[in-house]
């Protein structure tokens, strides 16, 4: 699915994987909104050192770690990011790393309500 069409946080799917603890979830949600912001500095180094399979590597790793916590649309750019480093082509990685950074910070809007939500 496009980033576009893909849910920002599918919230249900999440505590499926949780088997339905919400502190386990804040936890993982916690540690995730803590970690992602450095994993993209991380895949920003590699871009401007034009280092493609680090990047490929770094997209891969948002990729699975936005899976695990139900961040679909982050997920499916950081897969269009890891396809384009598999492919070779920097610029195409380069070209998402925007739209990254804007589901991140929408799928943070999400995660925060449902921290916040008792």
């Amino acid at each position: 699915a496009e980033a576009s069409e893909a849910p920002v946080f599918d919230k249900a799917g999440m505590m499926v994987r949780m088997m339905d603890d919400e502190d386990l979830a804040r936890t993982v949600i916690g540690g995730f909104l803590d970690d992602i912001p450095k994993q993209i500095e991380i895949l920003k180094g590699c871009l401007e050192a034009g280092d493609v399979p680090r990047a490929e590597r770094q997209a891969h790793s948002i990729k699975g770690a936005s899976a695990n916590v139900g961040g679909e649309a982050l997920r499916a750019v950081a897969f269009e990011m890891e396809k384009a480093g598999k492919a070779g082509n920097l610029e195409a990685v380069s070209a998402r790393l925007p739209e990254l950074e804007t589901q991140f910070a929408r799928l943070k809007d999400f995660m925060n309500e449902f921290i916040n939500h008792k």
